[in-house]
């Protein structure tokens, strides 16, 4: 699907008379449908050993996630939150300020049309293994599993993407590619109903859906390794 949005002190009328002034001479093509084979379930644990000339270690982890029209995705992005919404998230508050294991570390989601991923990536302090490093988050992600989440901190996470929503709204140019983006998805109202969504989460939902997405047999894990001759480059 091609879409065009037009955002701003407009009226439709105007709007319509400059879209056939500079396009309608333009020809039209024919679209071609997607057909992409979907990718199997996956039912294993992938795992991947790299060694390059890179700054510092870094371990990568990636679980399979739903599409953007799907509701699970609003319960999968308020997980990433949970885990790595800024200075008061989990990941670095327990990982990196407390236990000293990363220089830096991420929890991110991606998703569109297609399903996405959930990736949590990390740079290891100097002296930390990947088996270290990677232990340690798996311990962060069994704790959703076992434990809910307070009130306040989910309150908290659904306060800040409600504001994150809204100050997006306030610029028209966000607010035309969001509206671009769910026009494209085949649900432009969508824009309108994505707060109530992500208040309507509870805790359970979230606790639920980790235990479905972060099981070992459904994690791609890379591990970058520093090589000794980066180091020697640098002696």
């Amino acid at each position: 699907m091609q879409v065009m949005t037009i955002a701003g002190p407009i009226g439709f009328q105007e709007a319509l008379e400059k879209c056939q002034y500079w396009f309608e001479d333009i020809p039209s093509t024919p679209l071609h449908q997607k057909d992409l084979p979907r990718e199997a379930p996956q039912t294993e644990k992938r795992h991947l050993v790299i060694e390059g000339n890179v700054p510092s270690d870094a371990i990568y982890m990636a679980f399979p996630m739903s599409d953007r029209l799907s509701p699970e995705y609003y319960t999968t992005d308020l997980l990433s939150d949970v885990l790595s919404n800024g200075r008061s998230s989990r990941l670095y508050q327990r990982l990196q300020k407390e236990k000293e294991l990363f220089n830096s570390i991420d929890a991110y989601i991606t998703g569109y049309a297609d399903p996405g991923i959930f990736i949590i990536e990390g740079r290891l302090n100097s002296g930390v293994t990947h088996e270290q490093a990677e232990a340690a988050i798996w311990e962060e992600l069994q704790e959703l599993h076992h434990s809910l989440i307070s009130d306040d901190e989910l309150q908290k996470l659904k306060n800040k993407t409600e504001s994150t929503i809204t100050f997006q709204e306030c610029n028209v140019m966000t607010k035309a590619i969001n509206l671009s983006l769910f026009e494209s998805l085949g649900d432009a109202d969508l824009i309108n109903r994505e707060v109530a969504m992500y208040q309507s989460i509870q805790a359970e939902d979230l606790q639920a859906y980790a235990r479905e997405l972060f099981v070992p047999e459904k994690a791609s894990v890379l591990y970058y390794r520093r090589s000794p001759d980066a180091d020697a480059e640098e002696e």
